[in-house]
């Protein structure tokens, strides 16, 4: 009897491991893949120094696609091979700190999850205070930027003629250039170069201004698949709601106001409050 008793014991516990293998199993259940292209920008998309993807909108894009139902996959693709890399359908989507304005109408966008102020970065010991000092001066951009289509398209009508536009492919390069003297100033993302400059804060002054506030969202590629758009769209306002956004935000030393919710989304032609 004891036997047989043993072995009810054994048979009950290898029908209760298949089900729970079988719930834990289902518990695990893999998210369909969603491929995301991003350029190495600095707090927003990188790779630290394990290797591993990090930033801002690393962070955003893992609860986002958690909550969409997807599994993110990261790729870092260089700056000037991004566009095509989504037209190539190598990737599903471009998510690296990707402004909306003037792009409207060529991608499949979701909504704006964030914002980022353009401003204009100067050596501390320049005399440069507004933008019309600009004028006849040498500026440096990030190749493929915004700022350097803003400025190349003169998109802002109050940015003066330059003696120089000087494009560098890397961030690090363009404070480089600007810290040997290479160009006057530079222009690009406050809270990228904020990275730059919170390590030498006595090198580095930022003109009491902002150029342009800007939308910024993930993009598809034209005709792509819009229930991934909704999801993610349902997503973003969810974290908004709970202040999911709120807190990865902070968590990175930006401003709430201007990077969650927009700050003033006009251009800043006159010097004021920073």
């Amino acid at each position: 009897m004891r036997k047989k008793g043993v072995l009810l014991v054994v048979a009950l516990a290898a029908i209760l491991g298949v089900c729970a293998c079988g719930t834990k199993q289902k518990k695990e259940a893999v998210f369909p893949e969603l491929i995301i292209g991003g350029t190495s920008y600095n707090p927003y998309f990188y790779q630290d120094i394990n290797g591993k993807y990090a930033g801002i909108d690393v962070e955003i894009a893992k609860e986002a696609c958690k909550r969409a139902g997807y599994t993110p996959v990261f790729q870092s693709i260089p700056i000037e091979k991004r566009f095509q890399t989504l037209k190539n359908k190598e990737i599903d989507c471009l998510w690296s700190c990707l402004t909306i304005e003037g792009r409207e109408d060529d991608y499949l966008w979701t909504n704006p999850y964030l914002y980022t102020q353009r401003v204009v970065v100067v050596r501390a010991d320049s005399q440069i205070q507004s933008l019309e000092d600009l004028k006849n001066k040498r500026v440096g951009v990030q190749t493929g930027s915004t700022s350097e289509e803003i400025i190349l398209n003169q998109l802002n009508p109050n940015f003066p003629e330059l003696e120089q536009l000087t494009s560098f492919r890397e961030l690090g390069e363009v404070f480089t250039a600007l810290r040997k003297g290479y160009v006057d100033a530079i222009v690009g993302h406050e809270s990228s170069f904020g990275t730059y400059t919170e390590e030498y804060p006595s090198e580095y002054r930022f003109l009491n201004m902002s150029l342009r506030s800007e939308a910024v969202g993930v993009a598809f590629q034209k005709g792509g698949d819009e229930g991934v758009v909704r999801k993610l769209n349902k997503a973003f306002g969810e974290m908004q709601q709970d202040k999911t956004m709120e807190e990865i935000v902070k968590k990175f030393g930006l401003d709430v106001e201007k990077n969650v919710y927009g700050g003033d989304a006009d251009d800043q032609t006159k010097e004021g409050e920073k």
